[in-house]
């Protein structure tokens, strides 16, 4: 099927929900587990009559630290790590027209990873970022539509003074999203 930008229908979304960092180490040196955080998102679309969207998304998750073991010194436990990222997603609506469309969807980008820790000053560093999902949609009318999801986050790995750094996410949340 061809996909015209006639039949193109654009759109902005946000979504809002909680983050679960998985367990992150630090190289050889440290294991560091972390609290239930918030993430944020906010992007800009186009839905196709086929199911197809596409959209440009920019993104904010942090999560505090719960327990930093550190192997070789003594470190507090006070710190988070966040993230912003930059996402080029595709989703595909399983009943785009329906009151009630399951979605599933993945995404390609970039983002910064920056751990801030009171022992340790803060580090950062860019790296290449993808994600899935999986959601239903609900639609209030034909222009707003409100979904919950399911996302995986994750990251390649980030090189803070040397060590490599894990960071993925799953992340529950809740958007609306408003077609013009």
């Amino acid at each position: 099927l061809g996909v015209s930008a006639a039949f193109a229908a654009p759109y902005v979304s946000g979504n809002v929900g909680a983050v679960w960092l998985e367990k992150t180490d630090f190289g050889d040196e440290a294991e560091i587990t972390f609290d239930t955080g918030f993430g944020i998102t906010a992007a800009i679309g186009n839905a196709f009559e086929n199911g197809l969207r596409g959209e440009v998304e920019f993104g904010y998750r942090t999560s505090d630290v719960d327990d930093f073991d550190s192997y070789s010194e003594s470190v507090s436990n006070n710190g988070d790590i966040s993230t912003l990222s930059l996402m080029l997603n595709g989703y595909y609506d399983f009943m785009p027209k329906e009151t009630i469309n399951p979605f599933i969807g993945a995404g390609i980008g970039y983002a910064n990873v920056e751990g801030d820790f009171d022992d340790l000053g803060s580090e950062d560093d860019n790296v290449f970022a993808y994600q899935v999902a999986l959601g239903v949609a609900f639609a209030i009318n034909p222009q707003i539509k409100i979904d919950v999801q399911y996302r995986y986050f994750d990251t390649s790995d980030g090189d803070f003074d040397d060590l490599d750094v894990e960071y993925g996410t799953h992340n529950a949340m809740l958007g609306v999203r408003y077609s013009f």
